[in-house]
């Protein structure tokens, strides 16, 4: 019998033999189970909301009284979170304790410096199952690092190593840096198109009134369950990034897996960093009535966030309340200018707006934003930015650019609340 490769840690056994795969995936650690929003809480429909004046002020707390130290905002975030489950992600399940991970196949990459693998993870609940996939490419050494995860349709697109394009920027990045990088394939997980909800995860958990976006978001938790049972990743050193729908997607799995250091989303635009109010000139993407005409799929099944359809104004969050739910830690928007659709405008304003609370938290400088000159893209000047942003968190490592120039200096912020004294 001979054997092409073996690679055994104290919790998983990946064995070629002959060119086929073993594979023993025992129970992860037990799994931090993701808090069940809406439990406790009343949320009024929108015609009982009142209109806000400017963004809403993410220190009034459920009883009308507003969060006076720092001491409350724990129980406020819990209040918030579910807030943002029950009118726009739905409610998600706890991550599984236990999956299956099979290693599908393993070779060395870029001239030997680093592997290039890809495992299936398998799902099961209640006699039914469903299984995606996830690539990773990390330095040739056997040691945990830092990780960088993105959601993706059809994983790396760096088979053709000769051509410049951003997937192999941000292998040769993450590899020379010392960091694994990692892409999951999001429509196994689940379908991106309306009334599809009898595959994928949807068909183990019909109980939960996730949308595609929370669907998304929750495999980025057990795509880091399974690099830790791997022993490849730095658990303390986790990022989570995606573009468009995907920096949507990333946004919601920083809210909620609490273990994240780093949330990066790239051009996220409504439903994500930028906002749903505040937008320049026309832009019928940036508003509730757009999410009817398409994407119905991406949000909770109950599609709560269209009774606010040309009722923007009763919204009792916006991008901002999402972004300061992230503080203290990580958070950085590498953003386009001239990306209209992705709202440049509300994702500057919200990301001011946000700040205000990163500094009250004592976070100052961990939220980040990054412009450059283009169009909608997660380029190599935007992974650049994400891995220059991440050196400096995690290794105290001075930047090359900026992550607080604005575009809209001028702009004023559309609020009326103030940060608490304490």
């Amino acid at each position: 019998m001979m054997v092409e490769q073996i690679w055994s840690t104290s919790l998983y056994i990946c064995i070629t033999i002959m060119g086929s795969v073993i594979s023993v995936g025992l129970s992860a650690n037990a799994a931090d189970a993701l808090p069940k929003p809406g439990g406790g809480y009343s949320f009024p429909p929108v015609d009982k909301l009142p209109v806000q004046e400017g963004l809403a002020d993410p220190f009034l707390k459920p009883d009308g009284t507003r969060v006076k130290s720092k001491e409350e905002w724990a129980e406020q975030r819990e209040y918030l979170k579910a807030m943002l489950a029950h009118y726009q992600y739905g409610t998600m399940p706890p991550r599984p304790k236990e999956f299956d991970l099979k290693c599908v196949n393993s070779m060395p990459f870029f001239d030997g410096k680093a592997l290039k693998e890809q495992y299936a993870i398998t799902l099961e609940r209640n006699g039914k199952t469903t299984t995606f996939h996830f690539e990773l490419i990390r330095p040739s050494e056997g040691k945990r690092m830092p990780a960088i995860i993105k959601l993706s349709p059809g994983g790396f697109k760096v088979e053709a190593k000769h051509l410049p394009n951003a997937d192999v920027t941000a292998a040769l990045e993450a590899v020379s840096r010392g960091y694994l990088i990692c892409m999951f394939k999001c429509l196994e997980v689940a379908p991106d198109s309306p009334n599809k909800r009898d595959r994928g995860v949807f068909l183990l958990y019909p109980e939960f009134s996730w949308g595609t976006i929370a669907a998304w978001a929750w495999a980025f938790g057990i795509v880091a369950d399974a690099l830790d049972r791997l022993e490849v990743a730095d658990m303390e050193r986790l990022v989570y990034t995606g573009h468009s729908r995907g920096g949507k997607t990333a946004l919601c799995a920083g809210i909620y897996d609490e273990r994240v250091a780093i949330t990066a989303p790239n051009s996220s635009g409504t439903g994500g960093t930028g906002g749903w109010r505040y937008f320049k000139g026309k832009r019928p993407q940036n508003i509730a009535s757009h999410v009817k005409r398409q994407h119905m799929d991406w949000w909770g099944k109950e599609k709560r966030i269209l009774e606010f359809i040309d009722r923007e104004d009763r919204l009792p969050f916006d991008a901002h309340t999402a972004k300061a739910l992230i503080a203290p830690r990580g958070l950085i928007n590498p953003h386009a200018r001239q990306d209209s659709w992705a709202n440049p405008h509300g994702t500057e304003l919200t990301y001011r707006a946000a700040d205000m609370v990163f500094e009250w938290l004592g976070a100052k400088g961990k939220q980040g934003i990054h412009w450059r000159d283009g169009k909608h893209a997660q380029n190599e000047e935007d992974w650049l930015a994400l891995f220059d942003f991440a050196d400096l968190q995690f290794f105290n490592k001075k930047p090359k650019r900026s992550f607080t120039a604005l575009t809209y200096p001028d702009a004023k912020v559309p609020v009326s609340w103030k940060v608490p004294s304490r």
